[in-house]
């Protein structure tokens, strides 16, 4: 708060005593037309009454601003996923080889196998018909049939005959099995699956943070005060009437 001085130039009016001392009203003659008064009166003057007082005054009328405070900004280090991780699946194919395998293609079989007998032809010769004496009918010369005994002699012929010279046999013949290698495809190894793990690529970049928000707020700024001492009429003067000579004064 400031004080500020008081004003100049204004005088400050006490109040004056006008009153008039008893010579003084001696000297007025205060006389009544008809003899000496017992009291006596002047009309005077009363002077104005000022008083100095201080008086709050507004220097400067208070304000309010917004003060506006600006965003701030800073910088962070992050670290980011350029490429994800994933995950690899590899098949391995199976693994097959070839294998020789003996394999039976006829089973071992008996059979018996005959000898035929070894024949040979003979001849010999048989008697058909024995001989001996057959009666012949003929006529003779003159005519007359006449029976005749004859005899006749044996008749044989030559017959081919066979002869076993050595008789056949049978006998038992054994076929072994027959085999044949016959190659075939077989699994050495099965099929498989594996995976594997390739980790995520990261990298550390700078990005801009914000530290704190943009803020608005009210600034009050009070009224600036000062104290300005002013003199003032309390009471305007006007008339009265003193008494003049004995006793006191007396206004009325």
């Amino acid at each position: 708060m400031i004080r500020l001085p008081a004003l100049a130039g204004i005088a400050l009016a006490g109040s004056v005593s006008l009153a008039i001392t008893a010579p003084a009203a001696a000297e007025h003659g205060c006389r009544s037309h008809g003899g000496h008064a017992s009291a006596c009166y002047q009309k005077v003057r009363t002077p104005d009454v000022y008083k100095t007082i201080d008086r709050t005054v507004v220097v400067r009328p208070g304000r309010r601003d917004v003060m506006h405070v600006p965003a701030v900004y800073g910088t962070r280090a992050e670290q980011v996923v350029v490429a994800p991780g994933r995950v690899h699946t590899q098949h391995v194919p199976a693994v097959y080889g070839t294998a020789i395998r003996r394999v039976q293609v006829a089973p071992a079989t008996v059979a018996y196998r005959v000898t035929p007998p070894v024949v040979r032809t003979v001849h010999e010769t048989v008697v058909v018909h024995p001989g001996g004496y057959r009666w012949e009918h003929k006529a003779d010369r003159h005519g007359r049939e006449v029976k005749c005994k004859v005899h006749t002699q044996a008749v044989t012929r030559s017959v081919a005959r066979q002869v076993v010279v050595h008789p056949g046999h049978r006998h038992q013949v054994v076929h072994p099995a027959v085999y044949r290698d016959v190659p075939r495809t077989i699994l050495v190894r099965p099929a498989s699956s594996r995976s594997y793990v390739t980790p995520p690529v990261t990298a550390v970049v700078n990005r801009q943070v914000l530290v704190r928000p943009a803020a608005s707020h009210v600034v009050d700024h009070p009224p600036v005060l000062g104290v300005k001492r002013q003199t003032v009429r309390i009471r305007s003067g006007g008339h009265a009437w003193q008494r003049v000579g004995g006793g006191g004064g007396h206004h009325w």
